[in-house]
């Protein structure tokens, strides 16, 4: 892994207090508010300074998360400033992957440093080390309780779950029919009808990536479109036309029904809520008219939404393909 450098400035501010004289001809010096008094004797400095904290937040992350931040902390009594910076080695084999130089900072106050989003860590273990050395050159020293040391480790990304498969229909269930994986068809132009209505008469969205048509499924792919609405919204037909189905699938579709639209193209209504069909096989509808309800029945997620679909040439019949009928359905809702 190749190792990257970053530099930072530290400004430090120096106050300078103002020179006071003694009246009458007396000795002057600097007067400083708390301090020692005159011509008592200056603490002597610490020999060397000492990293009272170095401590990652988190210790561990997970391949591709942002870098941890590092809090410091460095005392060293009697120097107000020193030079530091941060190394961070792999393990094992020592071998430095990164380098944050930190500039002069002071001692006795805690820090936080944000490790570069450019450095990717890899799977495994590393060192983070402080690197300090004061203004008379000496180094840190490093002990059982200051070791100025400290540990991170990076784990693997956990391998996305396979979706459960679908369960096997009850006996005497209505099974929907099956088409082989075919290539997704590009939407056509718009339907031959002229604008259609929207199928969800009620406030809605279309969801995630996984929502889409053509997003992956357990032995097949999304024929449709998911659009979430609260249960109970009215789901009316966007073309006149001739209901030629309705049914319900416990493992699948649920409470569905199937319009063939006057328009030419058949369009699929699933997961409707339980009895809510208001609609009868072989009766003709209107545009706008309702048909059953959002509901969330069959198998899915959970929540309430509409799968809807548009076929060409018929729904499962030979030669039929369905179609993304997303941009339709945003043509529609006016967006």
């Amino acid at each position: 892994m190749r190792a990257f450098s970053f530099a930072a400035v530290a400004v430090a501010t120096l106050a300078i207090a103002p020179a006071a004289s003694v009246a009458d001809g007396g000795a002057s010096g600097p007067l400083r508010s708390g301090g020692a008094a005159y011509g008592s004797a200056l603490p002597v400095p610490d020999a060397r300074p000492v990293a009272r904290r170095l401590t990652p937040t988190p210790t561990a992350i997970t391949v591709g998360d942002r870098p941890p931040a590092i809090r410091l902390r460095v005392r060293q009594r009697g120097v107000a400033r020193v030079q530091a910076r941060i190394v961070v080695l792999r393990l094992p084999g020592n071998r430095p992957v990164g380098r944050v130089r930190l500039g002069w900072v002071k001692t006795g106050r805690s820090i936080t440093v944000r490790l570069p989003s450019a450095l990717r860590l890899r799977t495994g273990r590393y060192l983070v080390r402080l690197h300090v050395t004061d203004p008379r050159g000496h180094r840190l020293r490093r002990n059982g309780t200051y070791p100025g040391r400290a540990r991170i480790v990076v784990h693997r990304a956990p391998k996305p779950r396979p979706a459960p498969a679908a369960p096997a229909p009850a006996p005497g269930a209505p099974v929907m029919p099956t088409v082989p994986l075919m290539p997704l068809v590009p939407a056509p132009a718009p339907s031959p009808g002229g604008p259609g209505i929207f199928p969800v008469a009620g406030a809605f969205d279309f969801g995630a990536g996984d929502a889409r048509f053509g997003a992956g499924r357990v032995g097949h792919i999304h024929q449709g479109q998911d659009i979430l609405a609260a249960g109970g919204t009215p789901v009316v037909a966007p073309y006149a036309g001739t209901v030629s189905q309705t049914s319900y699938q416990a493992s699948g579709a649920g409470e569905y029904v199937v319009l063939h639209g006057v328009d030419g193209r058949a369009y699929f209504f699933a997961h409707c809520l339980r009895r809510s069909t208001v609609v009868i096989e072989g009766a003709a509808v209107a545009a706008g008219q309702t048909l059953c309800q959002v509901g969330a029945t069959g198998t899915t997620s959970g929540a309430t939404h509409l799968h809807f679909e548009i076929w060409v040439v018929g729904w499962h019949v030979p030669g039929g393909a369905p179609i993304d009928p997303l941009p339709e359905l945003r043509a529609w809702a006016g967006h």
